[in-house]
């Protein structure tokens, strides 16, 4: 089990906000221990899973909404 100190290093880490001598001192612990490396790499594809994400609403969504706004005003 990873310490919630070291999962909030690797979250740091992984956006690259980890000051240089914890970078450093993570990246050490990295080489030596397979189950942290394994954490940072799943961190590192949630990650860029994340960034693909949809950060709009497809037009559909706004679609949706503007007719339903609509039917409300018609019905006051």
């Amino acid at each position: 089990m990873i310490k919630t100190s070291t999962q909030n290093e690797l979250i740091q880490y992984v956006y690259n906000e980890l000051a240089d001598p914890a970078r450093e001192q993570l990246e050490t612990a990295l080489m030596h221990d397979n189950e942290l490396a394994e954490s940072c790499s799943e961190l590192m594809l949630i990650q860029r899973l994340l960034s693909g994400a949809a950060k709009s609403p497809s037009q559909r969504s706004i679609d949706n909404i503007l007719n339903y706004s609509k039917s409300l005003s018609l019905q006051s």
